[in-house]
């Protein structure tokens, strides 16, 4: 289960954007367990953790598969990260849970608009 929510920038973390230590104070924007979601999350998390892929190649080859995928690490969802999520779910993914997606996405993009909160899934 993954759940998407925002936290004030000023408690945002400034360097570690992935595996940091959890806020108390979060607001809960949506939360999935649908497949398509999780697989997304977790491209995303190997290509903020892997910068090229002869370094993912490395960490597979090494057997270190738990580094490879997402597991419920905070990440911090960017606004780059958001338009490919929303460029995905207006090109058909996600249907299954397209009215859960949606409402997430509203209230994504109302939250980065204020310059006030950042994204994150945990």
């Amino acid at each position: 289960m993954l759940k998407f929510a925002t936290l004030p920038v000023k408690y945002a973390p400034k360097r570690k954007l992935i595996g940091f230590a959890m806020p108390q104070w979060k607001t809960k924007l949506g939360e999935f367990d649908h497949p398509d979601v999780l697989s997304w999350i977790n491209n995303l998390y190997q290509e903020k953790t892997f910068k090229t892929p002869k370094d993912f190649n490395e960490a597979y080859d090494s057997g270190l598969t738990e580094v490879l995928f997402w597991r419920n690490k905070p990440m911090v969802i960017s606004k780059e990260d958001l338009a490919n999520f929303e460029e995905e779910f207006n090109e058909g993914a996600f249907d299954e849970v397209k009215a859960a997606v949606q409402k997430a996405l509203t209230k994504m993009k109302a939250a980065l608009e204020t310059g006030e909160k950042v994204i994150f899934v945990y």
